[in-house]
């Protein structure tokens, strides 16, 4: 497989949206959240790896003392993906990527107060896994690991603009 271009195209962009769940302990208890982003990726041609860029915006819904709390992280994050049988109809990836994020809280009232983790800016890892389909459908799971109330792992489906196999 290495070392022969590969049969798909060079450039790939997707829009994406979903859902989150929020991973902080600190929570009374959580709720499914939104997730939403877009994405462009280099299909590197010579080996079974892609390189892109990723801008997201997902919440962490958590009732905490009675209040609805709104975690939210806006995030822009360089991304890579090993990918098997690329180009066919059912192709597995995992990948990883490193975000430059921001945070704020919605709604925050004692929860900011007492831990003063709003409007705050931060690294986070983003490791993720999926499965693209019929070289155009992406159902991926993703987690989003940075400042500990704003952490999720999602589930979003997305469509590659211009994937697909290489004429």
């Amino acid at each position: 497989m290495y070392g022969r271009d590969l049969p798909v195209k060079t450039f790939e962009f997707e829009p994406f949206l979903g859902t989150t769940y929020g991973l902080s302990s600190e929570a009374g208890s959580r709720e499914i959240g939104p997730a939403l982003g877009v994405e462009g990726r280099w299909n590197l041609r010579k080996c079974p790896f892609d390189v892109g860029m990723q801008l997201y915006l997902g919440t962490a819904e958590t009732s905490f003392h009675g209040s609805d709390v709104s975690c939210r992280t806006v995030s822009f994050t360089i991304i890579g993906d090993y990918n098997w049988k690329r180009g066919s109809s059912f192709s597995p990836f995992v990948g990883l990527g490193l975000g430059a994020n921001h945070y704020d809280i919605i709604n925050s009232g004692w929860y900011d107060y007492k831990y003063n983790d709003d409007d705050v800016s931060g690294y986070g890892l983003v490791p993720r896994a999926g499965i693209e389909f019929f070289r155009h459908f992406r159902v991926t799971l993703t987690g989003h690991l940075g400042k500990k109330i704003y952490n999720t792992v999602g589930l979003t489906i997305g469509y590659a603009f211009g994937g697909g196999k290489r004429k």
